[in-house]
């Protein structure tokens, strides 16, 4: 992931931010965390390279409506009573590579950067929160779509701490796999095979946390690795299947 990926990131963070926010708007109307950090990201789906850059660390809620979680950012349209169940729309972008983002993308097509977007369904459970969501490529760059589902569990939630863990899954369809990672005649090499995969699942764990060393102020941390799924992993341009993250910064509690 390069510093245009960051913008892109950034700039549907921060515009959802400055939508959202009403100065005539109680300071209680707002939950969670915003702030600024650096991030840790691979050049690309599947490389070796890895960029470090600064970026928005912003993940929070609106009147339990509008919410922002880091890359995704998603609106609730309709709640139960007791909150416990919710759906709405939610988008995230996928990023692409450039040729020079490592060495086995040499002479390739530059790969687009898009943005995805559908339903999504939330449930909190005694044990842990659930969310369901199938997204759609709304920008053109793949036209394709994806289902992922995961289950966040809190373990720490205290004056000073706020840890937790989530493990989720994506089911990518052929046409996004294909896309970013494919290889059409026209980029076969003696050294690329022409590929063209299916479907794939990835499969991700993470761990994220919040140290409150004020009541203002908190210390944003968290770690990511994604283990890309067969069809994709077997793609001639992966040189490793795990794709691992990790962020930290300064924010402020909302």
């Amino acid at each position: 992931m390069n510093p245009k990926h960051c913008v892109a990131a950034g700039a549907l963070l921060v515009s959802s931010l400055c939508h959202a926010q009403s100065p005539s708007k109680p300071a209680s109307d707002w939950t969670g965390y915003a702030g600024a950090g650096v991030i840790a990201f691979p050049k690309y789906s599947g490389g070796r390279g890895a960029d470090t850059f600064a970026a928005p660390l912003l993940m929070f809620e609106y009147k339990e409506t509008f919410y922002v979680d880091l890359v995704r950012a998603g609106v609730r349209l309709w709640s139960s009573a007791d909150k416990k169940l919710a759906f709405g729309l939610a988008a995230e972008p996928r990023f692409g590579f450039k040729p020079g983002d490592g060495p086995r993308l040499a002479g390739m097509a530059a790969r687009r950067d898009s943005i995805e977007a559908g339903p999504s369904l939330e449930w909190e459970t005694p044990v842990a929160s659930v969310n369901v969501a199938w997204f759609g490529d709304v920008t053109g760059a793949s036209k394709g779509a994806s289902l992922r589902a995961s289950v966040y569990k809190q373990f720490v939630d205290s004056a000073q701490w706020d840890v937790g863990a989530y493990v989720s899954a994506e089911r990518v369809s052929a046409k996004v796999v294909n896309y970013y990672f494919g290889v059409p005649a026209a980029e076969v090499t003696a050294n690329r095979a022409l590929y063209a995969p299916g479907a794939a699942t990835h499969l991700s764990v993470g761990l994220s946390a919040a140290w409150k060393f004020t009541p203002r102020y908190a210390l944003l941390m968290g770690v990511q690795n994604t283990r890309i799924g067969g069809a994709a992993a077997n793609s001639p341009i992966v040189e490793t299947r795990n794709a691992p993250m990790a962020y930290i910064g300064l924010g402020w509690t909302l």
